[in-house]
């Protein structure tokens, strides 16, 4: 092509191309997606969008420069509202923009779809208006941050003296129990002494009372993000924050030491479960307390915390604000308490937590199956294949039996044809307390011994009699009035629970009597053990490492175990199920093996034995009674 005068003209864009084929020419505008460029809409639609992104940098300047600045401005929630309410006017800007140049969508081959910037745009237009929101909530009233400068700072000084005195009141209970290396032996899970279960008992209420406190105190501060970081609120922001998360490390790391202890032995964790007497902590108390203090929400506030502890002390030179606040010794006591939690393995710490949170489920899932379990032990107990209500044992053959007995006697008992009797290793099935009428109580307990020790323990110059009808005056005066014009002679753990009976009430088919080899002092501290038992539930799981229900044997062993104040006898408990036990069929075993021996720990006294095809019963000798334990269970069909 050549002009007028013949020049030849050389198209610019072709020129270029021809020599550098990948160079786009510089003065060519790019479209951009837009399709008539003298539009007016067109125009102003991209002026609002560049105005909606200019206002977006703004508002980072804003912040950028409100960090740098720290001029006592408070950035909560003054600065976030600013910054929200730009960001908010921007991103609805944007989006008017994109409506005027008509970029909300475009047309593909699978549709009209909304274009991805106007979605974006929609999503983070919700998230700030959602943060608004949360910005508006926070300015509800707390009392925390109601609290004049004078008020917080002596709440402040009152609460950290509290902190250090809860806190080391419960590291001076673990030390003590982390001593008692047998209760919490892993290779031998016994169950606890009656002196154990003491110190336990008391140790965890102690415990129980000090970690409320102390989460009292977690619960005050942990609205401390409500105080701006800034200058402004700089001293309230730091000191909230650090006496609730230090409240929440002693908690955590001491929990976290209790549940290690205590879970090594089942039988110690199980005891703490059960409701404890009068205002103690309640049922499932412990496993509660480890889903409260030890779960993953714990273990997360742990990590969080550390990650915001280390932003105070670098971003905002936390720790030597801290000092000049005289609050230094807090954080010292902080890195303290983290040092010794990542002392742990990660991988234990978070298993721990897992498991106490799954605790609370496990104890729910037991709460449904426990009916029944207790449905089924109740039907067997009650379920008499053959000679219903009528038993072989005379009345006459149990009052010549009661002249022979003398309280704190134990007696075995047999009723056969009932279906429970199946599912009791062994031909014994239950134990009972021989009490005696109320008269003979009385007579054979009065002696000097006796009444020496009541004193000690009553402080009061009476009769064993008269201490429990002090002590215990409801059952005491049950068991004088009796039943029916009968006397009550015995306690025993039936399926109504720890009751009262009379002779004929318990009696069976057979029935074997065994009297401990101990003074009167000890027999009367078994039975007073025995009163405080009564009214008690029946124990459909059968474990001796609870107290709040009982079953026959355990209510023998309870009364008689040792402890330091007491003699008592050492019946050894069996494993049965997971779960440690005494089958009444032990404590005829155990005559048996030590009968021959000076320091047995058990006489025999008397044998009623049945003939089942004769319906007969006999008073047989010692040697009959030396291997009845040893009989089989249905054997008495075969006679």
């Amino acid at each position: 092509m050549t002009t007028n005068n013949g020049d030849k003209i050389i198209k610019p864009d072709t020129h270029l191309k021809s020599r550098f084929p990948l160079l786009k020419w510089p003065f060519k505008t790019p479209k951009m997606g837009v399709k008539n460029t003298d539009d007016a809409g067109v125009k102003f639609g991209s002026r609002l969008s560049v105005a909606g992104l200019l206002g977006l940098a703004i508002a980072l300047g804003v912040v950028i420069g409100f960090y740098a600045a720290d001029q006592g401005v408070r950035w909560l929630p003054t600065m976030v509202e600013v910054f929200l309410a730009i960001s908010l006017v921007s991103l609805v800007t944007i989006m008017i923009g994109r409506i005027v140049k008509k970029e909300t969508v475009k047309v593909t081959e699978r549709g009209v779809r909304v274009r991805w910037r106007i979605t974006i745009c929609l999503l983070l237009a919700i998230i700030v208006f959602a943060a608004q929101l949360a910005v508006y909530k926070m300015r509800e009233p707390s009392m925390l941050t109601d609290l004049s400068a004078a008020d917080f700072n002596e709440a402040f000084v009152a609460d950290c003296v509290l902190y250090r005195e809860y806190d080391r009141g419960l590291e001076y209970l673990l030390q003590r129990l982390e001593s008692k290396t047998q209760m919490f032996d892993a290779d031998n899970p016994r169950v606890l002494t009656r002196d154990e279960e003491v110190f336990l008992r008391e140790a965890w209420v102690a415990i129980y009372d000090y970690a409320f406190e102390l989460d009292r105190i977690r619960l005050f501060y942990e609205d401390w993000y409500r105080f701006d970081p800034s200058r402004a609120e700089r001293k309230f922001h730091l000191r909230s924050f650090m006496l609730t998360y230090a409240a929440e490390l002693s908690l955590y790391e001491k929990s976290s030491r209790l549940v290690k202890l205590v879970s090594a032995n089942p039988n110690a964790e199980k005891f703490l479960n059960t409701p404890g007497p009068g205002d103690l902590p309640g049922a499932d108390s412990f496993s509660k307390f480890r889903h409260e203090l030890q779960g993953i929400r714990d273990k997360m506030r742990v990590t969080a915390g550390q990650g915001y502890l280390n932003w105070l002390d670098k971003g905002l030179n936390g720790r030597t604000e801290a000092e000049e606040l005289g609050a230094g010794r807090l954080w010292e006591k902080i890195e303290i308490e983290l040092a010794m939690i990542n002392a742990n393995s990660p991988i234990e710490l978070t298993g721990m937590s897992v498991k106490s949170d799954l605790e609370v489920l496990r104890q729910n899932v037991k709460r449904v199956w426990f009916p029944a379990q207790k449905g089924v032990a109740t039907w067997m107990g009650n379920t008499r294949l053959r000679r219903i209500g009528t038993y072989l044992i005379s009345d006459e053959q149990l009052e010549e039996m009661d002249k022979h007995l003398e309280p704190g006697d134990i007696i075995l008992s047999r009723k056969n044809w009932y279906v429970s009797n199946a599912g009791l290793p062994g031909f014994w099935p239950h134990a009972i307390l021989y009490l005696g009428n109320p008269e003979k109580l009385e007579t054979y307990f009065d002696t000097a011994e006796v009444r020496g020790y009541v004193k000690s323990v009553s402080g009061r110059d009476q009769s064993l009699s008269e201490y429990l009808a002090r002590r215990f005056p409801g059952r005491s005066l049950r068991y004088t009035a009796g039943y029916d014009q009968q006397d009550y002679r015995v306690i025993e753990a039936i399926s109504k629970g720890v009751v009262l009976n009379t002779l004929k009430g318990c009696c069976g088919d057979y029935m074997g009597v065994l009297r401990p080899r101990v003074d009167k002092v000890v027999k009367a501290q078994a039975i007073i053990e025995a009163f405080g038992h009564l009214d008690k539930p029946y124990d459909y799981e059968f474990d001796f490492a609870t107290d709040h229900t009982l079953v026959c044997t355990e209510l023998i062993w309870r009364s008689y175990r040792p402890t330091e104040q007491k003699e008592g006898i050492n019946f050894t408990l069996i494993e049965m199920a997971g779960r440690m036990t005494l089958p009444a069929n032990e404590i005829a075993k155990k005559y048996s093996k030590e009968k021959d021996q000076e320091n047995r720990e058990l006489d025999f006294i008397y044998f009623l034995d049945a003939r089942e095809k004769t319906q007969t019963v006999i008073l047989a000798d010692e040697q009959a009674f030396s291997t009845s334990w040893d009989r089989p269970k249905w054997g008495f069909a075969l006679e």
